[in-house]
């Protein structure tokens, strides 16, 4: 479980160390990454697609039903509720809508370029031999 994320708790341990639990999954990264250009909501579906192009290396045409639904289902019951609990998005279920909140933004008083942390902390799952 991971614990909201308050500006007020920035200078303490607790915060550093949700904010590694956040950044620790390429999922969540990614997914944060995606938003971050991104402005207003952004289907669930959407960011699935996007998220599955992302984990197959392949073009969001090119993404089939199986594959998005992999991605589907962790970021309805892992990703999404942990991005959420932790106050760096909005995720309305009855539209199927997600958006950040402005706290990223906010994370600027303690991380220079919070977009930048994401960029560099892109990955995806290594290709299986």
């Amino acid at each position: 479980m991971v614990e909201r994320l308050r500006l007020e708790q920035v200078d303490s341990p607790e915060f550093l160390d949700t904010i590694h639990a956040l950044l620790a999954d390429s999922t969540r990264r990614n997914a944060l990454r995606y938003l971050t250009t991104h402005s207003g909501p952004v289907s669930v579906y959407r960011l699935t697609t996007e998220l599955a192009a992302v984990e197959y290396r392949i073009p969001t045409t090119d993404v089939r039903p199986e594959q998005r639904q992999d991605i589907d289902l962790l970021l309805r019951h892992a990703h999404l509720p942990v991005l959420r609990d932790a106050g760096l998005l909005e995720w309305d279920r009855d539209r199927d809508l997600v958006s950040l909140t402005s706290l990223l933004d906010h994370l600027s008083v303690t991380i220079p370029n919070p977009h930048n942390v994401l960029d560099i902390s892109v990955s995806t799952r290594p290709e299986l031999s």
